[in-house]
């Protein structure tokens, strides 16, 4: 019993699992794409032959696509409203084009439809009609001279092969619409920071040529004025008249160098000798008190 329970709420998990995929298959963004279009000469539904004309299935095959542009042209506006435009070929000979989309199974509804663009030298029509979803199927009619009969077929397209693009179709919707709030911010910045180069940084090298050109007239002052120059050199004069004064001591240790105390010259001597015999007293002492901590520890 538990195992049936157990494949009952699989089945009942993978058909939900189905459901839920085949509307997020079928949605379509906003933009315009290009896809390859089947034709097929059999109703999708019955699998049965609804031309009337001919028994023959690789005759009728063969009818159908030579009368279908293997490219479809889909396009979706920005409220998800879905446009098909098919190309449908030898229209010269061909007059009273009608196309259906299906509603339910076998079951047809027809639609109206726009003449977007002929080309006459690839005897072709586009017809722009709207449609529920891009691979809805269709069925198409028209009156070929030639046979002289009605003709009938089934077309759809596969929208696994949709590209984004129009290719050489005639775009009819509003594209710029499409991603108005990406792309407007983006020129709004791009402007911003054009407008701040122009004026600032325009004035800030004329102030740095200015500057510049002060201290050209700086350097020529020293120029015009030779003396100066001179000033320094006597200025000079006297320290060198300093250094035999130092000297001078430097040559009677023993006789100045307790005049030179109050100057603190002789006092970094004295400072290395007191320091020494600081250190020998200092050293004396920690001896001194760790001997005796010793002799406490060992009476005890």
């Amino acid at each position: 019993m538990k195992l049936k329970r157990i494949g009952a709420w699989a089945a009942c998990l993978v058909l939900t699992c189905c459901l839920l995929a085949i509307p997020a298959a079928a949605k379509t963004e906003p933009g315009v794409y290009t896809a390859s279009m089947v034709t097929t000469y059999y109703n999708p539904d019955t699998n049965n032959v609804d031309d009337g004309g001919t028994a023959n299935a690789a005759l009728g095959e063969g009818m159908c696509r030579s009368a279908t542009d293997k490219t479809a042209f889909v396009e979706v506006d920005g409220d998800g409203n879905i446009w098909l435009t098919v190309r449908l070929l030898l229209q010269s000979n061909c007059s009273d084009v009608a196309f259906y989309t299906r509603s339910g199974y076998d079951s047809y509804t027809q639609v109206n439809y726009d003449i977007i663009a002929e080309d006459a030298a690839n005897d072709s029509i586009d017809y722009r009609f709207k449609v529920s979803e891009a691979g809805q199927k269709l069925k198409c009619t028209m009156y070929v001279a030639p046979m002289g009969r009605d003709v009938l077929w089934y077309l759809y397209v596969d929208t696994a092969t949709m590209t984004a693009g129009s290719g050489d179709f005639v775009v009819s919707i509003d594209t710029g619409n499409l991603g108005t709030e990406v792309s407007a911010p983006t020129d709004t910045e791009t402007a911003a920071p054009a407008e701040l180069p122009e004026t600032p940084p325009a004035e800030e090298p004329q102030d740095a040529e200015d500057v510049e050109t002060e201290p050209d007239d700086a350097a020529q002052e020293p120029e015009e004025d030779p003396d100066a120059q001179e000033t320094p050199g006597e200025i000079l004069e006297p320290d060198e008249t300093q250094v035999p004064e130092e000297n001078a001591p430097a040559e009677t240790d023993g006789a100045d160098t307790p005049e030179l105390t109050d100057g603190g010259v002789q006092p970094a001597g004295t400072g290395g000798l007191s320091g020494g015999t600081a250190a020998g007293v200092i050293v004396v002492a920690v001896l001194l008190a760790g001997a005796a901590v010793y002799l406490i520890k060992r009476k005890q």
